[in-house]
Protein backbone atom coordinates (compact mmCIF):
# COMPACT_ATOMS: atom_id res chain seq x y z
CA UNK A 1 0.00 0.00 0.00
CA UNK A 2 1.23 3.74 -0.98
CA UNK A 3 2.84 4.94 2.02
CA UNK A 4 0.47 8.29 1.99
CA UNK A 5 -2.53 6.66 1.42
CA UNK A 6 -1.51 4.07 4.33
CA UNK A 7 -1.09 7.50 6.67
CA UNK A 8 -4.39 8.95 4.96
CA UNK A 9 -6.11 6.12 6.08
CA UNK A 10 -4.80 5.58 9.54
CA UNK A 11 -5.29 9.31 10.38
CA UNK A 12 -8.77 9.15 8.99
CA UNK A 13 -9.85 5.69 11.41
CA UNK A 14 -8.79 7.85 14.50
CA UNK A 15 -10.80 10.37 12.95
CA UNK A 16 -13.85 8.67 13.17
CA UNK A 17 -13.28 6.77 16.67
CA UNK A 18 -16.36 8.45 18.79
CA UNK A 19 -14.74 10.28 22.00
CA UNK A 20 -16.71 10.76 25.44
CA UNK A 21 -15.39 14.36 25.26
CA UNK A 22 -13.85 15.97 21.97
CA UNK A 23 -13.41 19.14 23.64
CA UNK A 24 -9.72 18.10 24.43
CA UNK A 25 -9.03 15.77 21.57
CA UNK A 26 -5.94 17.05 19.48
CA UNK A 27 -5.14 14.99 16.22
CA UNK A 28 -1.71 14.38 14.02
CA UNK A 29 -1.00 17.60 11.43
CA UNK A 30 0.08 16.49 7.94
CA UNK A 31 3.38 19.26 8.22
CA UNK A 32 5.67 19.91 11.28
CA UNK A 33 6.61 16.64 11.83
CA UNK A 34 10.00 15.00 12.08
CA UNK A 35 11.23 11.46 12.81
CA UNK A 36 14.61 10.47 13.21
CA UNK A 37 16.24 6.92 14.22
CA UNK A 38 19.87 6.95 14.72
CA UNK A 39 22.16 3.98 15.24
CA UNK A 40 25.37 2.37 15.22
CA UNK A 41 27.72 -0.25 13.58
CA UNK A 42 30.97 -1.42 13.54
CA UNK A 43 31.78 1.16 10.89
CA UNK A 44 29.84 4.01 11.47
CA UNK A 45 27.06 5.88 13.52
CA UNK A 46 23.95 5.80 10.70
CA UNK A 47 20.80 7.72 10.87
CA UNK A 48 17.04 7.57 8.88
CA UNK A 49 14.62 10.51 8.78
CA UNK A 50 11.16 11.23 7.59
CA UNK A 51 8.50 13.49 8.06
CA UNK A 52 4.93 10.85 8.48
CA UNK A 53 3.33 10.86 12.25
CA UNK A 54 -0.54 9.87 12.46
CA UNK A 55 -2.85 9.32 15.65
CA UNK A 56 -4.06 11.50 17.89
CA UNK A 57 -3.98 12.64 21.70
CA UNK A 58 -6.96 13.16 24.26
CA UNK A 59 -6.11 15.13 27.90
CA UNK A 60 -9.11 15.61 30.32
CA UNK A 61 -11.44 18.16 29.61
CA UNK A 62 -9.32 20.66 32.31
CA UNK A 63 -5.98 20.37 31.16
CA UNK A 64 -5.15 23.28 29.57
CA UNK A 65 -1.54 24.32 28.28
CA UNK A 66 -0.03 27.58 28.78
CA UNK A 67 3.42 27.94 29.27
CA UNK A 68 3.54 31.28 30.60
CA UNK A 69 2.07 29.49 33.97
CA UNK A 70 3.97 27.07 36.21
CA UNK A 71 1.99 24.42 36.46
CA UNK A 72 -0.83 22.71 34.22
CA UNK A 73 -4.73 22.89 35.16
CA UNK A 74 -5.62 19.50 35.58
CA UNK A 75 -2.53 17.87 37.02
CA UNK A 76 -3.57 15.24 39.34
CA UNK A 77 -0.54 14.21 41.62
CA UNK A 78 1.80 15.69 39.02
CA UNK A 79 0.14 13.24 36.80
CA UNK A 80 -1.99 13.40 33.52
CA UNK A 81 -3.88 10.44 32.34
CA UNK A 82 -3.80 10.67 28.81
CA UNK A 83 -5.26 8.36 25.69
CA UNK A 84 -2.70 8.54 22.79
CA UNK A 85 -2.23 6.61 19.44
CA UNK A 86 1.35 7.76 17.82
CA UNK A 87 2.06 5.74 14.32
CA UNK A 88 4.89 5.99 12.14
CA UNK A 89 4.75 3.92 8.72
CA UNK A 90 8.27 2.02 8.71
CA UNK A 91 8.57 2.54 5.11
CA UNK A 92 8.23 6.88 5.03
CA UNK A 93 11.72 6.74 7.07
CA UNK A 94 14.66 6.92 4.87
CA UNK A 95 18.08 6.82 5.26
CA UNK A 96 20.17 9.96 4.49
CA UNK A 97 23.47 8.26 3.58
CA UNK A 98 24.91 9.66 0.56
CA UNK A 99 25.85 6.28 -1.09
CA UNK A 100 23.23 3.39 -1.60
CA UNK A 101 21.29 4.83 0.73
CA UNK A 102 18.27 2.05 -0.48
CA UNK A 103 20.46 -0.32 1.05
CA UNK A 104 19.71 0.64 4.62
CA UNK A 105 16.22 1.13 3.72
CA UNK A 106 16.09 -2.15 2.99
CA UNK A 107 18.13 -3.49 5.97
CA UNK A 108 15.49 -1.64 8.31
CA UNK A 109 12.49 -2.59 6.29
CA UNK A 110 14.08 -6.14 6.49
CA UNK A 111 14.57 -6.15 10.19
CA UNK A 112 11.11 -5.13 11.55
CA UNK A 113 9.16 -6.88 8.72
CA UNK A 114 7.44 -4.42 7.65
CA UNK A 115 5.08 -5.89 5.40
CA UNK A 116 3.61 -7.99 8.20
CA UNK A 117 4.00 -4.89 10.50
CA UNK A 118 3.96 -1.89 8.25
CA UNK A 119 3.57 0.80 10.93
CA UNK A 120 5.55 1.29 14.58
CA UNK A 121 2.78 2.47 17.03
CA UNK A 122 3.27 3.90 20.42
CA UNK A 123 0.15 4.31 23.30
CA UNK A 124 1.17 6.95 25.77
CA UNK A 125 -1.16 6.26 29.08
CA UNK A 126 0.36 9.07 31.29
CA UNK A 127 2.31 11.70 31.43
CA UNK A 128 4.09 12.58 35.23
CA UNK A 129 4.74 16.60 34.76
CA UNK A 130 9.05 17.45 35.69
CA UNK A 131 9.32 20.61 38.05
CA UNK A 132 10.00 23.34 38.28
CA UNK A 133 9.10 25.25 34.95
CA UNK A 134 10.23 28.15 33.23
CA UNK A 135 7.67 30.55 31.84
CA UNK A 136 7.89 30.61 28.30
CA UNK A 137 9.72 26.97 28.06
CA UNK A 138 8.10 23.44 27.31
CA UNK A 139 6.55 21.80 29.40
CA UNK A 140 8.54 18.68 30.77
CA UNK A 141 7.18 15.12 31.44
CA UNK A 142 8.25 11.03 31.60
CA UNK A 143 5.68 9.68 29.25
CA UNK A 144 4.83 6.10 30.15
CA UNK A 145 2.71 3.35 27.81
CA UNK A 146 3.37 0.49 25.19
CA UNK A 147 5.41 0.77 21.77
CA UNK A 148 5.02 -2.11 19.33
CA UNK A 149 7.36 -2.63 16.95
CA UNK A 150 7.87 -5.80 14.58
CA UNK A 151 4.74 -7.26 15.90
CA UNK A 152 5.80 -7.05 19.53
CA UNK A 153 4.57 -4.43 22.78
CA UNK A 154 7.06 -3.50 25.84
CA UNK A 155 6.06 -1.24 27.98
CA UNK A 156 8.35 2.29 27.74
CA UNK A 157 9.06 5.09 30.13
CA UNK A 158 11.07 8.24 27.86
CA UNK A 159 10.89 12.06 28.05
CA UNK A 160 8.72 14.40 25.95
CA UNK A 161 8.24 17.99 26.11
CA UNK A 162 5.03 19.66 25.55
CA UNK A 163 5.23 23.26 23.63
CA UNK A 164 2.15 25.76 22.71
CA UNK A 165 3.72 27.37 18.88
CA UNK A 166 -0.25 28.74 18.67
CA UNK A 167 -3.27 28.92 19.92
CA UNK A 168 -5.03 25.16 19.80
CA UNK A 169 -1.72 23.62 18.75
CA UNK A 170 0.92 21.72 20.48
CA UNK A 171 4.47 20.50 19.39
CA UNK A 172 5.20 17.41 21.28
CA UNK A 173 8.99 16.33 21.16
CA UNK A 174 10.81 13.35 23.08
CA UNK A 175 13.23 10.66 22.25
CA UNK A 176 12.48 6.91 23.01
CA UNK A 177 15.75 4.69 23.85
CA UNK A 178 15.56 1.59 22.06
CA UNK A 179 16.93 -2.02 22.16
CA UNK A 180 16.06 -3.98 18.91
CA UNK A 181 16.26 -7.38 20.69
CA UNK A 182 13.89 -6.37 23.19
CA UNK A 183 11.56 -6.38 19.85
CA UNK A 184 12.99 -10.13 18.82
CA UNK A 185 14.99 -7.84 16.03
CA UNK A 186 18.21 -9.23 14.92
CA UNK A 187 20.71 -6.25 14.64
CA UNK A 188 21.31 -6.28 11.15
CA UNK A 189 24.81 -7.10 9.34
CA UNK A 190 24.95 -6.17 5.60
CA UNK A 191 25.84 -9.53 3.39
CA UNK A 192 28.34 -7.06 1.42
CA UNK A 193 30.20 -6.40 4.66
CA UNK A 194 30.84 -10.23 4.92
CA UNK A 195 28.93 -10.31 8.26
CA UNK A 196 32.03 -7.96 9.67
CA UNK A 197 29.93 -4.50 9.71
CA UNK A 198 27.36 -4.91 12.30
CA UNK A 199 24.26 -2.28 14.04
CA UNK A 200 24.40 -1.87 17.21
CA UNK A 201 21.77 -3.16 19.50
CA UNK A 202 20.66 0.70 20.93
CA UNK A 203 19.04 3.12 18.75
CA UNK A 204 16.79 6.32 19.69
CA UNK A 205 13.52 7.01 18.16
CA UNK A 206 13.71 10.83 18.32
CA UNK A 207 10.47 12.66 17.16
CA UNK A 208 8.69 15.93 16.74
CA UNK A 209 4.87 15.99 16.42
CA UNK A 210 2.29 18.16 15.53
CA UNK A 211 -1.18 18.23 17.05
CA UNK A 212 -3.61 20.43 16.99
CA UNK A 213 -7.37 20.71 19.00
CA UNK A 214 -10.29 19.79 17.01
CA UNK A 215 -13.25 21.80 16.86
Amino acid sequence: MNIRILLTTLVLTSALVSHADDANHYQSQPAGNKVRIEGTSTAHDWEMQGTLIGGSIDFDPAVQFDTAQATIPGLKDKKLAIKSQVIIPVRSVKSDAKAMPQVMESLMQDALNSKAFPKIECHVTELTFKEPHAAGKPFDFDASGELAIAGKTNKVTFPVSIDVPEKDKLKITGTAPVKMTDYGIKPPAPSFGLGLMRTGDEVKIIFEWTVAKTK
